[in-house]
């Protein structure tokens, strides 16, 4: 053991200068290289054969080192430099072109799918009762509106049948705003009781409606829905129900402005069958989300950057949809509408790299061999795990038409959907880069296998 050590050291110190060198003074780096070199000459492995080996081991260190790089110049981009990036926006198209010139540079075949939608631009909103300024804030995609009139407080949906609402202005609480209601026109997903509260709105035509809530999550999110309508904290109720002649004035400064979006659509491979890797590149007006969903971007533009010079057995196609978190998914629709039957696996990807959780796995209409080949991966990786399935997100869409789907998340993102997410805390402060480049390299696994 004495002469290998002596063996160990000789060589090394003969041979390692250049490649620790080139190592920068990365001690645990250093430390490896050291181990492998003792290693190998304790077995008397030839100097070609540990230095082939060095060079694998080195190669590798600086491939996922690159692979934070990376990740970290796309996540300041999308959430820093371009912000909060809503559907329609110019910062929105900011976001796109950079995805576009990303997938670009990394050579492959990349197009952008064009859709109609709106630009919707927010300038605030007031409110007046007995002349009492109220703090107020325009729904998500409404009207514009300058209107004074008698207001009626409405808490069921037994009471709003019953209304007579005619140039009076709805303020809507309890039951009513208990949960966000599903635009009038989204076909994924829309409960009966949405349905019906967003009919005898438009039956009883008020003047405008205001929303009385105690979350951050407004009631009516619909560009579709055209009453002009206004969100209050729910601790305002007493200003109504005290109000001394039972009137109001609102003010809302919003503008829909029709423009044209799109999808960001790479591929790698030539063959028929597809695998589909995607995730959303928009978020909601006010947040530059960061786990929703810059996150997800960054993981994907990150995977293609590693894919030249490999080979599948099928086409890898990236989709960047631009509407997930925009009322009626005008991006997602269009992709769908052409949607083949080539596809033998598609893989969302949204909200990832959260601090202190776990990275999730979840299937959808898909095979005990697909899910058998997926888990053996997931259990081969730290930090990664299986959960049930939960029916939000793209992955829906690929699931609807009977694709088969995995979805993959942060296990513990769903704590914080009514506090982080869709607002300004969803910044950067949330991403770990070692748990986010964790979910690349399962990502890059799950394709090898």
């Amino acid at each position: 053991m004495d002469r290998n050590k002596k063996k160990a050291a000789l060589w090394r110190k003969q041979n390692c200068r250049e490649c620790k060198r080139d190592l920068s003074g990365e001690m645990p780096i250093k430390r490896a290289t050291e181990v492998l070199i003792f290693a190998a000459a304790a077995k008397n492995f030839s100097r070609t054969r540990i230095y082939t080996g060095i060079t694998k081991f080195c190669e590798g260190v600086f491939y996922l080192k690159n692979h934070v790089i990376s990740l970290q110049s796309h996540i300041k981009m999308l959430c820093e430099t371009i912000g909060a990036r809503p559907t329609g926006s110019a910062k929105n198209k900011a976001a796109v072109e950079y995805a576009f010139e990303t997938c670009q540079k990394c050579g492959l075949p990349v197009r952008k799918q064009e859709f109609d939608c709106m630009d919707w631009i927010n300038s605030g909103a007031a409110l007046l009762v007995d002349n009492r300024d109220i703090p107020v804030e325009p729904a998500e995609y409404s009207l514009p509106c300058d209107v004074t009139a008698e207001f009626i407080c409405i808490d069921t949906v037994d009471a709003l049948r019953k209304a007579e609402l005619s140039e009076k202005i709805a303020v809507l609480h309890g039951d009513l705003c208990k949960e966000p209601l599903m635009p009038k026109n989204f076909e994924f997903y829309n409960p009966d009781e949405h349905k019906q509260i967003i009919a005898l709105l438009e039956e009883k035509n008020p003047t405008a409606i205001i929303t009385a809530i105690s979350g951050k999550e407004h009631t009516i999110q619909d560009g579709d829905f055209n009453i002009p309508c206004a969100v209050v904290c729910s601790d305002m109720l007493d200003v109504f129900s005290q109000s001394s002649d039972g009137r109001a004035k609102l003010t809302i400064n919003t503008e829909r402005i029709p423009v044209k979006a799109h999808n960001v659509i790479a591929t790698y491979g030539t063959k028929n069958d597809k695998v589909c890797f995607s995730a959303h590149i928009d978020t909601k007006p006010a947040t530059p989300g960061a786990l929703d969903n810059a996150s997800g971007v960054s993981a994907l533009l990150a995977f293609a950057e590693s894919l030249s010079g490999k080979h599948y057995p099928f086409q890898i196609e990236i989709v960047l949809f631009n509407g997930e978190d925009y009322y009626s998914n005008p991006g997602e629709m269009a992709f769908m509408s052409g949607l083949s039957t080539d596809y033998i696996l598609a893989v969302n990807v949204d909200g990832i790299g959260l601090k202190n959780s776990a990275t999730s796995v979840s299937f959808y209409s898909c095979s005990k061999i697909i899910e058998n080949r997926i888990m053996e991966r997931v259990e081969k990786t730290t930090g990664i795990e299986r959960i049930e399935p939960w029916p939000m997100g793209d992955h829906m869409i690929f699931a609807t038409y009977g694709v088969p789907t995995i979805a993959i998340t942060a296990s513990d993102i769903f704590g914080l959907i009514d506090t982080v997410l869709h607002s300004s805390d969803d910044n950067t402060e949330n991403i770990d880069m070692d748990v986010l480049n964790n979910a690349v390299r399962f990502l890059s696994c799950c394709v090898n296998g």
